[in-house]
């Protein structure tokens, strides 16, 4: 069991956890939570079971948090390997086709790289998690059933090519991409862009959701009780996972309203932080996270989005 002293801190917060290679998220989420003995707890970000990298745990009343995290963008290292296609578009699936790799030039990767950043319409992979008359696309394609997916506007904000030294096949990757982008897509997009034909053989994230993979802890750090000496910053409280955003924070005693998902006036207010654009948080007068908010300032207008009530 993890050491006790620590479950206060993890039972309602943010923890980063370094996803090992093939395991799924799903299960890895599982392992988090007998380890440490939560109960309640979700993570913002599916990653492939052949990928490693990044995964944002939320526990107990923070686990409504993940919707958060998941629209930030993303960032990734990655092998995609020339020469070779497969029917999952990864290193799990059957071999559709072969072809030869010709030398890649400089040149011929920086046309490439100019090509496909920016804002791009990408279609998904047939195996994957997205639904279909209510059923994954994955599951109806491997039921031998045709699946037809529509393109989906993507971002590519950052991407490097390089050659590995030693296998003319292989290209090295870094990638930024904005939310709903599929890594896999893209080896895909790129090998057919090349003629060469591709999939995506390895892939770790490194950032997410503001958060990054230097600060996560592994399971078997978990396992072995060594997480909490170290100095790694992996378990986050709610208020700093989500520093940058908007503050407002009420007056001693009006925080049943909030809790109560009640609307309340300015002169409930003792100051407003300016944040990003977007949802802001609600303190009661203790600085405590007891909701967040749409707010419209103007006409003095709050949509609530979520409420962190003291019964969770």
């Amino acid at each position: 069991m993890f050491p006790a002293m620590r479950m206060e801190h993890l039972s309602n917060a943010v923890i980063l956890i370094d996803k090992p290679e093939g395991v799924t998220s799903s299960d890895t989420l599982n392992m988090v939570k007998r380890i440490t003995g939560l109960r309640k707890a979700g993570h913002s970000g599916t990653l492939d079971k052949f990928a490693s990298g990044l995964l944002v745990v939320c526990s107990g009343p923070a686990t409504k948090l993940t919707r958060y995290f998941l629209e930030q963008e993303k960032r990734y290292s990655a092998g995609i390997r020339l020469g070779v296609v497969t029917d999952t578009l990864d290193p799990e699936g059957d071999v559709l086709e072969r072809k030869e790799v010709p030398e890649m030039t400089d040149e011929v990767l920086d046309k490439v790289m100019q090509s496909f950043i920016g804002k791009q319409l990408q279609l998904p992979p047939v195996f994957s998690a997205l639904k279909m008359g209510g059923k994954r696309a994955s599951d109806i394609a491997r039921a031998g059933e045709a699946v037809e997916l529509k393109g989906r506007e993507v971002e590519i904000t950052h991407l490097t090519l390089k050659k590995d030294r030693d296998d003319a096949a292989l290209l090295h990757a870094e990638i930024t991409c904005s939310k709903g982008t599929y890594v896999r897509s893209l080896a895909r997009d790129i090998g057919e862009f090349l003629g060469t034909g591709a999939f995506l053989e390895s892939l770790r994230r490194t950032w997410s959701g503001g958060f990054s993979v230097l600060n996560a802890v592994t399971i078997e750090e978990l396992k072995s009780g060594l997480a909490h000496r170290n100095e790694k910053k992996w378990i986050l409280d709610p208020l700093k996972a989500l520093e940058g955003m908007g503050i407002i924070r009420l007056k001693p005693g009006i925080e049943r309203k909030a809790l109560n998902g009640a609307p309340f006036s300015r002169e409930d207010v003792e100051s407003i932080t300016a944040g990003a654009e977007g949802p802001s948080l609600v303190l009661d007068a203790c600085k405590k996270l007891i909701a967040i908010v749409e707010p419209d300032f103007v006409k003095w207008s709050i949509r609530y989005l979520n409420v962190f009530s003291d019964r969770e």
